[in-house]
């Protein structure tokens, strides 16, 4: 019998109770996708990072707290929302870790976010409530997430594109964050309306793609979001062990 790939799942924090967890939807996507999600836990040693960068099969980089802008050469302003140095730490170190090992990568939200900064890009803190910005798409939803609100236009000649075989899709929106200075080592695949970035490419990744939505939340009622997930599945089937 052929072993189903093992994904790693970076941790969601509740710093209050200190617990880690995870909204279920995540794991639902890898489950119907066809791999086996394991929750990862706050590893700090760098040979526990290497080892769990062998073991497992590809990453998904979840949604979550806001980046300390510290690492990418901004102050905190007043419009942030929580940070979690705890979060931050943990996947600046794996995801270094990933590259060298070549495994599929998936980031959400937050973790497309993480992305750009571990390889140098900046965030705009706070593209809700800085009119200078230029955001006209309601970009933080009052409906319920399981309900498209914008279109995005993907890139031909990209991996998303591939795997969609679609000029645009409509998506949901769920952030007060995005990506400002793109990474040298990022693509971008993917932009809405008002000339956010909605999707990357990592570059030195067989298998690596950030989306600014939230595709776990649509699984039950759009396509889309099970392609992408099927898509990053089968590619951690490359890494999976005889």
């Amino acid at each position: 019998m052929k072993r189903k790939p093992i994904i790693g799942v970076l941790p969601q924090y509740n710093a209050i109770e200190k617990r880690i967890y995870i909204a279920p939807p995540y794991m639902n996507g890898i489950l119907e996708g066809g791999g086996l999600p394991v929750l990862l836990p706050f590893a700090k040693n760098k040979t526990d990072i290497k080892t769990l960068v062998r073991e497992f099969n590809g990453f998904l980089f979840t949604g979550g707290q806001d980046i300390n802008p510290s690492l990418y050469g901004q102050p905190l302003c007043n419009c942030s929302d929580e940070i979690s140095p705890k979060r931050d730490e943990l996947e600046l170190n794996l995801f270094k870790a990933i590259l060298k090992e070549n495994k599929p990568v998936l980031g959400i939200c937050r973790g497309m976010q993480l992305i750009n900064v571990a390889l140098g890009g900046t965030l705009k803190q706070d593209i809700l409530g800085v009119k200078e910005i230029g955001m006209t798409l309601q970009h933080f939803q009052k409906t319920p997430f399981d309900i498209p609100v914008h279109e995005i236009s993907i890139q031909k000649n990209t991996l998303l594109h591939q795997i969609l075989d679609k000029d645009k899709i409509l998506v949901n929106s769920v952030h007060h964050q995005g990506i400002g200075n793109l990474a040298n080592g990022l693509s971008s695949i993917a932009t809405s309306l008002d000339d956010l970035i909605e999707a990357v490419e990592i570059k030195a990744l067989d298998f690596g793609i950030g989306v600014q939505w939230h595709p776990e939340q649509l699984l039950k009622t759009d396509s889309n979001a099970k392609k992408l997930f099927a898509a990053f599945v089968n590619a951690a089937k490359s890494n999976r062990k005889s």
